[in-house]
């Protein structure tokens, strides 16, 4: 059986994958607005010694996504399956091969891998490995910040994984700036991806209602270089300026 990420889902598999991760995204979605409803803050001079991106992504993770009562509303309300069983893992890795070291075997790191029991029976026929749907996470304290997020969208497009990979991938951009929208982080997303020769960019981000009570959800569609295959992107942009405390 082929695991790499070389296969091209047919298009039942692809709207059924779809399907899975709009749902596990509108759950992220919820999560973050439980979040400004309980008012809750991160104060940078708790950190430790825990990098401050890995600290909000902890922080989203170990408060909300994990949590039992959340991950029962998702059952009840978001998915369309009520005995779906969904987790979450914060800085897991994959093997890649990396064309600019000779082709060498690498490591990529995954911000949030996430495990959902009905994406892995959608894809049991196609790889016996496990399946994760991976999500990055980029702190915009500037909109010279961008680059860092767009990079992301370079290793999503550049790097040959020698595991299955979805036709989808996720974003969180945590912003910490309130001068900064999520508007404004769109449009300055766009003008970067316009610019970058080494992204193949099929549609930019245009905006996607995944709660009515959110409008920071977009949705961009690329093509890998390694393979030619069509991917999409979920963006989550979320208004982090009244939760961070440095």
């Amino acid at each position: 059986m082929n695991n790499a990420d070389n296969f091209k889902p047919d298009i039942k598999i692809y709207k059924l994958t779809e399907s899975r991760v709009q749902q596990i995204m509108q759950y992220v979605v919820y999560c973050y607005l439980q979040l400004l409803a309980d008012k809750k803050t991160y104060h940078y001079a708790e950190k430790g010694k825990i990098p401050k991106e890995e600290y909000l992504r902890n922080g989203i993770v170990d408060d909300y996504l994990k949590k039992t009562y959340n991950k029962e509303y998702f059952k009840q309300h978001i998915s369309d399956n009520p005995a779906v069983e969904i987790s979450f893992h914060p800085e897991e890795t994959m093997t890649y091969i990396d064309s600019e070291t000779s082709y060498q075997l690498s490591i990529d790191k995954i911000d949030i891998a996430v495990t959902e029991n009905t994406l892995q029976s959608i894809w049991s026929e196609k790889t016996d490995n496990e399946i994760r749907f991976a999500i990055e996470c980029k702190r915009i304290v500037n909109l010279s910040d961008t680059s860092n997020y767009v990079s992301d969208i370079i290793k999503f497009c550049s790097r040959a994984f020698t595991h299955t990979r979805l036709p989808f991938e996720g974003q969180i951009a945590f912003i910490e700036n309130s001068r900064i929208t999520h508007t404004i982080l769109h449009d300055k997303i766009n003008k970067v991806l316009e610019k970058r020769h080494s992204i193949i960019t099929d549609s930019l981000l245009a905006q996607i209602v995944l709660d009515a009570k959110f409008s920071g959800s977009y949705l961009s569609k690329h093509i890998r270089n390694t393979n030619m295959q069509k991917f999409s992107i979920y963006h989550l942009l979320f208004d982090f300026s009244n939760i961070v405390v440095e």
